[in-house]
């Protein structure tokens, strides 16, 4: 029993498999077309995957083992008895079973043809629901804030498409293939998700309504961290992980039927140890009481049964009070008997002390502790639960308790080092790091307050708080007051975010997983948002995409275009949240910026995504979109396979409905005010008529449909030149002489394109281009009248002007 727990794994439950408490789990049985809900208790299932290598080595010799199901194995009881198997199907092979082969064969080729078709729709889905998001946000459909948001939603609900929609059978490299872009698009929706926290969540106020005379020590820690940069991205940074690890146990309780902490009534009371001392059995290890005090004041041990539901109740409590579920965690404790727990998670009867504004509001006025810290002190039964937490922690640790145990009450202190055994995964470490490092911060901030109630002239937090060494803060022991963490507590604490982050690279400190993770993209993308290095992360997206030396055109051959996707978006959103802040590095967000977007243009282009091609390129900047469109036009005219004309239409006729509409948006702000209103209309005027020269071009004619085409561009340019004759009749009123420019701009654009006979012109979609033709061709003659009035006046203008004779 001991040594199973010294290699207990918090990562494998198979391990404590025989001490999981009964789960309730919901089953669907199908009967006749009915459902029937049936719960029932049950064990909780082992989320440990089998390894391909060692739970399928004999499936591939059948057609029925070469695919697999998770909930269906059947693994040979031992080798002599697959060799048997062997030599029996070949025995019985004949012409008939090569036959029955063949067919079998055939078939598992269709059906693996069919997992990959599914593997290639869940993942190029997120190319065209990002595109359609994104094109949303730049038409001012939904503020950039919440597309952060969606495209985090969009990232989880394929990937639980990927990992759970299909309930069919598969192999074992495909079932691993999907796995991966499940995982993939978890940690892109990571990176989305604290984007959102790190730039899109906005500033929080502290609610007037909850205002406080005198003050508590909770209002003060949230104006504290409100108020302080460091202490408020530590925050944002904890709340980032927490909900992560939320929508973690969100997911397995919707996949499941349930997720930790189900236990039955009384589960958590020491049944075992209770039987062993009614039997009067005298061991000095053993405690010889069952209160929740005994094995610390006696300094023994619980029988190992015992000890472990309790090790396995208070991992699920870690895991709990991981995802920000404090309540739960409590209410957990008080199922399984273990009230006395509950009431040691939290201070002044349940309040939540965490220093964030949704805290604060859940506790609303809090009375009690406003009369406990107008008795006391302010902040000083706070700091006496604190106290108690960490010693309770340490004496855990010291006595050879539960890891899980000292981490729990340690998450309550911030005493990081005995949370770090048990944080086996990069967020866990980062998670315990960043809030023991923001409870300290708050405690030392409160620490300050009271004394500068005491003695404001002893006030020396400020110095501990501003990055003092360590031989410095040693030297400040005896200063800081006896109700401060001691030196060895603060010198677990970083300095700065950039120390923060670079324990999580140290082996010494942190588990090898932890290590291993810092090197994954999306945890360096992460760790470069939370210190602010944009500048730094786009070199890295781009070192990661950048096309091979030898060919300019090529990929690198490791890089998932989920990554370019993801990089080309994350460009986007960054330039638009951060479009009055970035000087520092606004040449490198467009530059490189501009290189990522046209990356994925191109591999949109490569994967027949046309459709789509327009959204991004139309963000380029103007020459790079040029020559976009010209070397994509030159890979298309020299593709030697079949080009059809509907593949690029769609991507054209997006393009040309965002020139038109952007060559309207021209406002008066845009020009010099020290011009009178006409000469801004006029110059207004011109610059909208350009737009009609991109629709005035001849198409190559190697192309299909040449004419369907010229007479496509025709019909567009007329619809749009009606639509500006209109607006520049309205604006040209003034009784000036100066013609209108950009109407005849467009009546010479256009010159060119209307010389051809009109029963060809007419036979192009007749209604229309009827319609259209005849409004431009009275919008024409209605400009040359104008013409003929604007010279008369001038001429009047001239003689009214000139002095009559004497």
């Amino acid at each position: 029993m001991e040594s199973a727990m010294d290699v207990f794994d918090p990562e494998n439950d198979s391990n404590r498999e025989q001490f999981r408490r009964f789960r309730r789990k919901r089953y669907v049985a199908k009967a006749d077309g009915g459902q029937y809900i049936i719960s029932i208790f049950r064990k909780r299932q082992s989320t440990s995957s089998v390894s391909p290598i060692e739970g399928n080595s004999a499936s591939r010799f059948t057609d029925a083992r070469l695919l697999y199901d998770d909930d269906n194995m059947q693994p040979r009881p031992n080798v002599a008895l697959l060799l048997e198997d062997i030599k029996q199907e070949v025995e019985n092979f004949d012409s008939e079973g090569l036959d029955v082969v063949g067919k079998a064969g055939s078939h598992l080729l269709k059906s693996c043809k069919r997992e990959e078709d599914v593997l290639a729709e869940g993942g190029e889905s997120t190319f065209i629901l990002f595109a359609s998001l994104l094109d949303s946000a730049i038409q001012g459909l939904m503020p950039f804030s919440d597309l952060i948001l969606q495209f985090e939603n969009t990232c989880r609900n394929v990937s639980e498409s990927i990992r759970y929609g299909n309930s069919g059978r598969h192999r074992v490299f495909e079932d691993k293939l999907m796995r991966q872009r499940a995982q993939l698009l978890l940690d892109e929706a990571a990176s989305w998700s604290l984007l959102w926290y790190l730039f899109g969540k906005g500033s929080e106020v502290h609610p007037e309504d909850l205002v406080l005379l005198p003050t508590t020590s909770h209002q003060e820690a949230c104006q504290y961290v409100m108020g302080d940069h460091t202490a408020q991205l530590c925050l944002r940074i904890v709340q980032w992980l927490e909900g992560l690890a939320s929508e973690a146990l969100d997911l397995e309780e919707k996949v499941r039927g349930s997720y930790v902490g189900s236990y039955l009534p009384s589960s958590g009371v020491w049944h075992h140890t209770q039987r062993f001392l009614k039997k009067r059995n005298d061991d000095p290890a053993i405690v010889q009481h069952l209160d929740f005090d005994a094995p610390t004041r006696e300094v023994a041990q619980l029988l190992p049964d015992d000890k472990k539901q309790d090790e396995s109740l208070l991992e699920d409590v870690w895991i709990l009070l991981r995802a920000g579920r404090l309540e739960e965690a409590c209410e957990l404790c008080r199922s399984a008997g273990q009230s006395w727990r509950a009431a040691t998670l939290t201070s002044f009867g349940g309040l939540d002390l965490f220093p964030s504004v949704e805290a604060l509001q859940k506790n609303g006025k809090s009375r009690t502790l406003q009369a406990f810290e107008l008795e006391s002190g302010i902040g000083r039964q706070r700091c006496l639960w604190k106290w108690a937490s960490y010693y309770t922690s340490e004496k855990i640790a010291d006595q050879d308790g539960g890891k899980y145990e000292a981490a729990v009450y340690a998450s309550r202190c911030g005493n990081l080092k005995r949370m770090l055994p048990v944080c086996t995964n990069w967020e866990s470490a980062c998670w315990a790091m960043a809030k023991s490092w923001l409870d300290t911060q708050v405690d030392l901030y409160l620490g300050q307050v009271q004394q500068d109630e005491l003695d404001p002239s002893k006030s020396s937090c400020d110095s501990v708080m501003n990055g003092t060494s360590r031989q410095e803060r040693q030297s400040l022991q005896v200063p800081l007051g006896p109700e401060s963490w001691p030196c060895h507590v603060l010198d677990q604490q970083p300095l700065d975010l950039p120390a923060l982050l670079q324990k999580l690279h140290s082996s010494d400190i942190v588990h090898e997983v932890v290590c291993r993770g810092c090197k994954d993209h999306h945890r360096q993308i992460e760790m470069n948002l939370m210190t602010g290095d944009i500048a730094q992360l786009l070199d890295l997206l781009w070192s990661w995409m950048s096309p091979l030396e030898d060919d300019k055109d090529v990929l690198r051959p490791h890089i998932d275009p989920q990554m370019i996707r993801f990089g080309a978006h994350l460009v986007l959103v960054l330039r638009h949240l951060l479009a009055g802040e970035v000087d520092t590095f606004r040449e490198k967000l467009m530059t490189v910026g501009d290189f990522i977007l046209q990356m994925y243009t191109m591999f949109l282009f490569s994967k027949n995504h046309e459709e789509l091609i327009g959204i991004y390129a139309s963000q380029l900047a103007p020459h790079r979109c040029i020559d976009l469109f010209v070397n994509m036009m030159e890979l298309r005219m020299n593709d030697s396979s079949e080009y059809f004309f509907g593949f690029d239409s769609i991507a054209a006729r997006y393009i040309i409905n965002r020139v038109l509409q952007r060559s309207r948006d021209i406002k008066i702000g845009n020009c010099d005010k020290t011009f009178y209103v006409s000469e801004q209309k006029h110059s207004q005027s011109l610059q909208k008529a350009t737009a009609i020269q991109w629709l005035c071009f001849t198409p190559p004619s190697t192309i299909n449909d040449l004419e369907v085409i010229k007479a496509k561009l025709l019909l567009r340019a007329l619809m749009h030149s009606n639509v500006l004759f209109r607006e520049f009749a309205l604006v040209s009123m003034w009784r000036v002489p100066r013609l209108p420019l950009g109407a005849h701009m467009i009546l010479s654009c256009l010159s060119e394109l209307l010389k051809q006979p009109m029963d060809t012109l007419l036979s192009f979609d007749g209604d229309n281009m009827s319609e259209n033709l005849h409004e431009f061709e009275d919008w024409r003659e209605y400009y040359s009248c104008d013409a003929a009035y604007r010279k008369w006046l001038k001429l009047e203008l001239e003689n009214a002007n000139c002095s009559r004779p004497t």
